[in-house]
């Protein structure tokens, strides 16, 4: 990987040596903090120049290359509708291949790599997270921490995408049918205030 991680072991709290550890990536989007497998993740690397695609879902930054290779850049914080309480520059980008297509996840930044005993990992509590739990499998706690494990594959399914796609569409249309009403409401008040002063002239 091109980010220089951290590396921290966990495995001191096996009970046995044949305990299975996995290595998940650990990083941020906003207020919540977020793990994927290391095999799901095929490098990091540094946000840079990213490509927007006309008339594409919000959720969508548009593409990259990568090595060569064509990209779909998704906003993580934008796929699931996590609230921006401030704007913070994102720093990463995941690079992740599913179902032999690129895709690269912006993340706020990529903090570490950590090897978690797999009986770490619990079943993800009701109300932890405003994501759906079919993208969570799991959540592990570290001291104060918690983190979110994302199954990439789920995220990224191409029916999930197709359908967030279509609701996307449709909440922006519902935005320019509000913009353009509004405009018309304000053009109205304009030409009756239009007539108002040309009547108190006369």
């Amino acid at each position: 990987m091109e980010n220089k991680t951290r590396v921290r072991s966990h495995s001191s709290q096996l009970t046995s040596e044949e305990e299975k550890v996995i290595q998940l990536i650990t990083f941020n989007l906003g207020d919540e903090e977020f793990g994927a497998d290391i095999n799901q993740v095929r490098e990091i690397i540094r946000v840079g120049s990213i490509t927007p695609i006309p008339d594409s879902p919000n959720f969508i930054k548009g593409i990259a290359n990568v090595r060569g290779e064509i990209t779909v850049v998704v906003d993580l914080k934008e796929r699931f509708f996590l609230s921006r309480k401030k704007e913070v520059e994102s720093k990463h980008i995941i690079i992740t291949e599913q179902e032999k297509n690129l895709f690269g996840l912006v993340a706020d930044e990529v903090t570490e790599v950590l090897r978690i005993p797999e009986t770490e990992i619990k079943p993800t509590p009701e109300l932890v997270t405003r994501i759906d739990r079919t993208y969570v499998s799991g959540v592990i706690t570290l001291g104060d921490r918690l983190i979110l494990l994302l199954d990439l594959a789920k995220v990224l399914l191409k029916e999930e995408l197709t359908r967030l796609a279509e609701l996307a569409t449709k909440h922006r249309a519902a935005e320019e049918k509000s913009m353009k009403e509004e405009e018309k409401r304000e053009k109205k008040v304009e030409e009756k205030n239009s007539v108002e002063r040309i009547a108190d002239s006369v």
